[in-house]
């Protein structure tokens, strides 16, 4: 799987919380598609500055019950969407 300087696929928040959605795909097959995701807790350095981290507290990991099913969700969309990408791009090669 590659990853390239490309956005996320999708961030979803969950009060102090993000997840960021990758979408990879595979040098060998890019029909292949995975998604993995990063969580990222923010905060507000000394100097008032926001920073991320992912290291998450045990609260942090309470928040993340709640978030943990939007981003479960949120990438069943979008393998939907890959799949029905996939087959409008082979309805269009076969009117060709």
């Amino acid at each position: 799987m590659t990853q390239t300087n490309q956005p996320p696929a999708d961030t979803i928040r969950y009060g102090g919380l993000k997840a960021a959605i990758w979408r990879n795909t595979s040098q060998d097959d890019p029909q292949k598609v995975r998604y993995t995701v990063n969580y990222i807790r923010s905060y507000k350095n000394a100097e008032g500055e926001w920073q991320d981290t992912t290291s998450l507290s045990e609260v942090d990991n309470l928040r993340l019950g709640h978030l943990i099913p939007k981003v479960t969700d949120r990438i069943a969309e979008l393998k939907s969407a890959d799949r029905q990408n996939r087959a409008d791009a082979e309805l269009t090669e076969a009117a060709a």
